[in-house]
């Protein structure tokens, strides 16, 4: 049986993904490196920034503000599959000082 071809979206320096596994989560495509992306964290997921504005700033909890990391993630991983990725926008540099601001 042939495997099934998704619509696949430009994988390219400066777009914007959004994770369908983590909501809210969205990362910016810095460059491509073989098979894998690099990409800087732009917003937390809901759930980890819903636990970050409550936690105690004197606690020492697990919850990490990602935003501003970066990750390697394989080019497969960007199509809107249930653990992958969906195209937001083509032109996002701009946006990554004032969304990875602390």
């Amino acid at each position: 049986m042939p495997k099934k071809i998704y619509g696949l979206d430009a994988v390219i320096p400066g777009s914007l993904w959004a994770d369908t596994r983590a909501r809210g989560r969205t990362v910016l495509i810095d460059a491509i490196d073989g098979q894998h992306a690099i990409c800087t964290t732009l917003t937390n997921s809901h759930e980890v920034q819903r636990l970050i504005d409550l936690a105690d700033p004197d606690a020492h909890g697990t919850t990490h503000d990602m935003r501003g990391t970066t990750r390697r993630i394989l080019l497969d991983r960007f199509r809107p599959t249930s653990n992958g990725f969906t195209f937001v926008t083509a032109s996002a540099a701009h946006l990554s000082a004032r969304l990875t601001a602390r």
